[in-house]
């Protein structure tokens, strides 16, 4: 299974995630992008290359636990 996370280093705030994927991601109180709903699709992946600083992460997740 595969989520998506914010790297917070690399993250700019420019909100493009949020625009394009309202279900997905929003901008927070501290103006960085937040996940608010971690499961991936095809949208989310294609947020996620587009991504100007590479913030946005796909993982996979451990089955097995």
């Amino acid at each position: 299974m595969e989520k998506v996370k914010i790297d917070k280093d690399l993250c700019i705030g420019c909100g493009a995630c949020a625009a394009l994927c309202p279900k997905t991601f929003e901008i927070g109180d501290d103006m960085l992008a937040e996940v608010i709903d971690d499961e991936v699709n095809d949208e989310v992946k294609e947020v996620a290359e587009n991504c100007p600083t590479e913030a946005i992460k796909i993982e996979k997740e451990d089955e097995d636990k």
